[in-house]
C-alpha cells in the first residue's frame, strides 16, 4: 500500500470516529491502527472538555445570577439617604 493509500484509509477512519461510527478494522498497517488509536483518545478528550466547559459556563450563570439577586434585595432592605437641608 503506498502512502496516499495509507493516508486515505487513515482519514476514512478519523472520519467515522467523528461522526460517532466505528471505521473499519481492516487496516492492517500497526503505525495506522496506532495513529487511529490516538484520533479515538484525542476525540473523546475533546468531548470531555467540550462537556465540562458547558458544565463551567452553566455554574458560572448561576454564579451570576445569584449574586445579581443578592445585591437587588441588599439594595432593597437598604434604607435610603436622606437629604439634608442646610440651615
Amino acid at each position: 500500500m503506498n502512502e496516499e493509500e495509507r493516508a486515505k484509509r487513515l482519514s476514512d477512519a478519523i472520519d467515522a470516529v467523528l461522526q460517532g461510527g466505528q471505521p473499519e478494522l481492516d487496516l492492517d498497517d500497526d503505525d495506522l491502527i496506532e495513529l487511529l488509536h490516538v484520533a479515538r483518545l484525542r476525540h473523546r478528550v475533546g468531548q470531555a472538555r467540550a462537556a465540562a466547559a458547558l458544565a463551567r459556563q452553566e455554574l458560572v450563570w448561576r454564579v451570576l445570577q445569584a449574586r445579581m439577586a443578592a445585591r437587588q434585595a441588599e439594595r432593597q432592605t437598604e434604607p435610603h439617604p436622606q437629604k439634608r437641608t442646610t440651615p
